[in-house]
């Protein structure tokens, strides 16, 4: 062969190689909004290009990419996931965050349909506070049917907003015999009534009550604790109310004092008692 023959053999080869590599690193580092859209690509690599594309748009553009594949209800949990945590962080970051906001909302909401995505779509809708939310998770409460997640979890989103309801949900949990049996919820239930004033009584039922919960009956003592007039110990729980007069109505039947609480709750009252003063 003659060598200029095979010089330029060399030469087309080499050239071909750099071809190559060169189409490679676009794919992978050089259009990172073309991987993300290639639903064939892997998982994780459409992943990491998802990153490179939000830093690449800048804080104060709107995060098309991410909003995008997360309202997508086709695109994989992983990258619909990815993009949640990539936009939340954006946002704290993004002067014009308000503007692309009602868009990841939005998403957010679409994205609730995934089991695989809803934990965490449902976490920042609650953070934002999103009426529509809260009534999909209280509708969900009067009627397990229909739950998006369960009671105990439901309860604690709710919880994020003194507003939405969380309340009446949580004395319906604690008046209630059958959701009671769910010990996971009635303790969060109690955790709510314990940042309500007007719920005392019911902490003070919860203390009195050896079938309920330790967990519950700690929280409820400690709640009683902040919320009961100075002086008053978180262990004056309520008494039954006084029997019937007696025939001639001369003398009124005394009322019979509450037990004592005995074992962790006595130990836990004396903590309190102690730290009070």
């Amino acid at each position: 062969m003659d060598i200029n023959d095979y010089r330029r053999k060399i030469e087309q080869s080499v050239a071909k190689a750099e071809a190559a590599a060169a189409k490679s690193s676009s794919r992978t580092t050089g259009a990172p909004q073309g991987i993300v859209a290639n639903k064939k690509a892997p998982a994780k690599t459409r992943v990491e290009a998802l990153g490179r594309a939000t830093r690449a748009e800048g804080p104060d553009a709107v995060p098309e990419t991410a909003l995008e594949r997360l309202a997508d209800p086709k695109e994989s949990p992983a990258v619909r996931l990815a993009a949640i945590k990539l936009l939340q962080q954006k946002q704290f970051f993004s002067a014009v965050a308000a503007e692309w906001r009602p868009a990841f909302v939005e998403a957010l909401r679409a994205a609730v349909e995934d089991p695989k995505v809803r934990p965490a779509a449902l976490e920042v809708l609650s953070l934002f506070k999103d009426r529509a939310t809260q009534e999909l998770l209280l509708e969900g409460i009067h009627t397990p049917a229909e739950a998006l997640v369960p009671l105990k979890e439901a309860l604690r989103l709710l919880s994020t907003d003194v507003h939405a309801d969380v309340v009446d949900a949580a004395k319906k949990v604690t008046d209630s015999p059958q959701l009671r049996r769910n010990k996971d919820a009635f303790v969060q239930a109690v955790r709510i009534l314990a940042a309500d004033p007007s719920s005392v009584g019911k902490l003070q039922e919860v203390v009195a009550n050896e079938a309920y919960a330790m967990d519950a009956r700690r929280v409820a003592a400690t709640a009683i604790s902040h919320l009961s007039p100075a002086g008053q110990s978180p262990q004056g729980v309520a008494a039954p109310r006084a029997a019937g007069r007696r025939r001639g109505g001369k003398r009124a039947a005394v009322a019979k004092a509450p037990a004592k609480p005995k074992g962790a709750l006595a130990k836990h009252l004396e903590t309190l008692r102690r730290v009070r003063g």
